[in-house]
């Protein structure tokens, strides 16, 4: 008899209001960012580390980083490699609760970029 492995990932579900609302009072901290900006004009560097993780669920986070470092929000945004770096580390953690030590934020990881 033969089994069959439902290899469907878990749904993700995140309010993206109730993010929107902790990083208006936190993005200043991250680089790149300022105040005389404004949240809205850095929102999307922001946004796209959960675009990433909402839809490419299975993606690893060297994976994720390396395709968010090409991302047009961190490009528009005139991020270092280290800055984005940075800043997804940040993201990320939040969302998945994984910190990312200094190894993983050094690190480019292009070949998962294609």
């Amino acid at each position: 008899m033969n089994a069959i492995v439902n290899a469907r990932l878990p749904r993700l579900f995140i309010d993206i209001e109730v993010e929107r609302d902790y990083w208006q009072d936190w993005y200043h901290n991250l680089p790149g960012a300022t105040v005389a900006r404004g949240f809205a004009a850095y929102w999307p560097v922001i946004g796209a580390v959960y675009d990433i993780y909402i839809n490419h669920p299975g993606w690893d986070s060297d994976r994720a980083q390396a395709r968010y470092a090409l991302c047009a929000a961190v490009q528009l945004q005139n991020l270092s490699d280290r800055e984005a770096s940075e800043v997804f580390s940040q993201v990320w953690g939040r969302i998945s609760g994984e910190r990312l030590g200094r190894a993983a934020l050094e690190r480019v990881a292009r070949p998962y970029a294609a």
